[in-house]
């Protein structure tokens, strides 16, 4: 079967070759329009926001001014209040001091990761840092909530809820993203560079801090901003801990309520319907705004720095020599008038330096021990909390208002039904649209669009998107609040990361196989199909389940929709449901202990099927890479 391209003797009047050529363009349109969805998707987050925010923006009761402006947030009673400012303080708060805290933490990690640490510790290290990444949010809050808080109210006399065990917390939640992007950013650092450095005699210390940080300085800021935009978005930590009262201060031992905080205060039902409900879409309107921004400039940098990798090549900049002569020499004069040199004290110099450098070193690997003592303080205090209650009675019963007799058999097969028709919904999808834009897509304006929206897309808050599950998959398209809506609400937060981790795994796959096959005669099609996707299908297979793993332990977006009433299992993807991270956040914020217990012992649950998940993603990950032979 040969490729319209390749046949010189291709024959138009062929109906054998008309087919194939039909078949193939037919393909490539569905994928196209598997790419496109991004436009649709976008569209109906607009839509969303905009469309709830106008009945809220034209009421008699709401000033557009005092919106931006306005000091006070009191959304019931007979005289509500609607200015932003006080949200919008306590984001700044939590958002601000959590990157306060975890800057230097992950820049350091980075640091040492890259530059000094062996592969023993590299390979201790790296997993710690990925666990901490596949932690779900709502593990993070409840950990806040039960562990932090106490602590700083014991000790520093803050109030029950508090912003600064939310600060804490959600440091080391944007922890992995620093980390992750500053660590390819250091890494992209010509070794040049490096070799010049030492080469000049800087200790390895020196060329860190003053030759490879600087070149690396626009992926640095770019992770930065990353951490940031997830910490403004992040919803379920400052739900459970930072409390639900609007108010414009910086204190971080006080209560304060962010704009997330808020959506989902509406999302549970605390708020009663009316104007202050419709506000909800209004601060979801301002929050996306703040995040698209964030984004895109984060985007822009490191679409720069992959674009440029070059650092290095623009060999024009100057290299600045990092090392000052600092070396100590004493002159004498005799009596004859004669110079001489008495002492030369470079060794001390050099000496010091390198005490300078065993410090830095050691400061950077601290980073490392700080997230290692923090995930075996999270890990043993929910295991100590929770794994009493694990038995085979709580898995296979109902849940209860008794927490004695509870059990969460309809939540785990909730979660269990989510997320499969999430898969099926999304991958097909998502697998079509990052072949087209790697294989087919032409580099023009419109692909370029498409991959800036994706892009987007992925930084989306994800309680924006459980506002767009409520407004069109909920209402518009009249599913209620099933299993269906909330599959379609999950399916649009993992595509973006699908498709983006699937299209890395085309890119790897190198040109020659592709020629290899074009120049047998294989259509382009035929080429993809059979020499590229296989060869890819690991590295899809790893992103999938890791974007999967992320779903089920996904609460903000389904907090619309899950139904705190359904006790049985769904029956059809029609009927409501309960999922494992929804069933945490209610028992968490419960007032009795053994409620709480109960959140304990579901996170253990929880974090099985998630760690589970990850192996898989793992093992498949490790063969991929022991297989390859290119």
């Amino acid at each position: 079967m040969l490729g319209k391209v390749n046949r010189a003797y291709f024959n138009g009047n062929n109906p054998f070759h008309k087919k194939v050529d039909l078949k193939e363009s037919l393909i490539v349109k569905l994928m196209f329009i598997a790419a496109s969805l991004a436009i649709v998707v976008s569209l109906a987050i607009l839509y969303t926001l905009i469309n709830g925010s106008i009945d809220f923006f034209l009421s008699p009761k709401v000033s557009i001014i005092q919106f931006f402006i306005g000091t006070k947030w009191t959304p019931n009673g007979t005289d509500p209040s609607f200015g932003i400012l006080p949200l919008l303080s306590g984001t700044v708060l939590i958002a601000g001091g959590s990157i306060l805290i975890a800057t230097p933490l992950g820049l350091g990690a980075a640091l040492y990761l890259t530059q000094f640490a062996n592969k023993k510790a590299s390979s201790i290290a790296k997993p710690i840092i990925e666990l901490l990444a596949g932690i779900p949010s709502i593990v993070y809050g409840f950990f806040a909530l039960i562990v932090i808080s106490p602590i700083l109210r014991e000790y520093f006399g803050a109030s029950y809820f508090n912003a600064a065990s939310a600060i804490i917390v959600m440091a080391v939640m944007i922890l992995p993203i620093i980390v992750s992007v500053s660590d390819d950013s250091l890494r992209a650092v010509p070794r040049e560079l490096k070799e010049a450095s030492l080469a000049m005699g800087a200790t390895k210390w020196e060329t860190a801090i003053k030759v490879v940080m600087p070149a690396a300085s626009s992926g640095i800021i770019a992770s930065i901003l990353l951490g940031l935009a997830r910490a403004l978005g992040e919803t379920m930590v400052v739900a459970l801990a930072a409390g639900n009262v609007a108010r414009l201060t910086f204190n971080p031992l006080s209560q304060v309520q962010t704009m997330t905080a808020y959506i989902a205060q509406v999302a549970t039902g605390d708020i009663p319907p009316g104007l202050a409900v419709s506000a909800a879409f209004a601060v979801g309107l301002v929050l996306f705004a703040i995040t698209y921004i964030i984004n895109f400039i984060a985007g822009r940098v490191v679409l720069r720095i992959q674009n440029a990798g070059k650092i290095t090549s623009n060999k024009k900049n100057k290299l600045i020599m990092p090392i000052k002569n600092k070396t100590k020499v004493k002159i004498t004069t005799s009596r004859n008038n004669n110079l001489e040199i008495k002492k030369i004290q470079s060794e001390d110099t050099l000496d010091f330096r390198h005490k300078i450098a065993k410090l830095g070193i050691l400061s950077v690997g601290s980073c490392l021990i700080f997230a290692t003592v923090f995930l075996g303080v999270l890990m043993v205090s929910i295991l100590e909390q929770g794994l009493p209650k694990i038995n085979l009675s709580f898995l296979t019963s109902y849940p209860s208002a008794n927490p004695s007799i509870a059990g969460i058999y309809p939540v785990i097969l909730g979660s269990i039904y989510l997320v499969g028709l999430a898969m099926i919904f999304s991958l097909p999808v998502s697998v079509g649209a990052a072949v087209y834009l790697t294989e087919f897509a032409k580099d023009n304006s419109y692909t370029r669009i498409l991959r800036r929206l994706i892009q987007n897309l992925a930084g989306v808050p994800s309680i924006v998107f459980g506002l767009v599950g409520l407004t069109v998959f909920v209402r518009l398209f009249g599913f209620g609040t099933s299993v269906l809506a909330g599959s379609l609400t999950l399916s649009l937060m993992i595509m973006p990361v699908i498709i983006v981790t699937t299209e890395e795994s085309l890119k790897a796959i190198p040109q020659s196989f592709r020629e290899a096959a074009r120049g047998l005669g294989a259509t382009k099609w035929q080429t993809v199909r059979h020499h590229v996707v296989p060869y890819a299908l690991p590295g899809t297979l790893t992103g999938s389940i890791l974007a999967l793993s992320r779903a089920i332990g996904e609460t903000a977006p389904i907090l619309f929709i899950a139904s705190v009433f359904a006790k049985v299992p769904p029956g059809s993807i029609f009927d409501g449901f309960l999922a494992l991270p929804v069933t945490i956040f209610f028992w968490t914020r419960h007032p009795k202990v053994e409620f709480q217990n109960l959140a304990a012992s579901t996170i253990i649950v929880l974090l099985v099927i998630l760690f589970a998940m990850n192996l898989i993603a793992i093992i498949i990950r490790q063969r991929s890479q022991s297989n390859r032979d290119w």
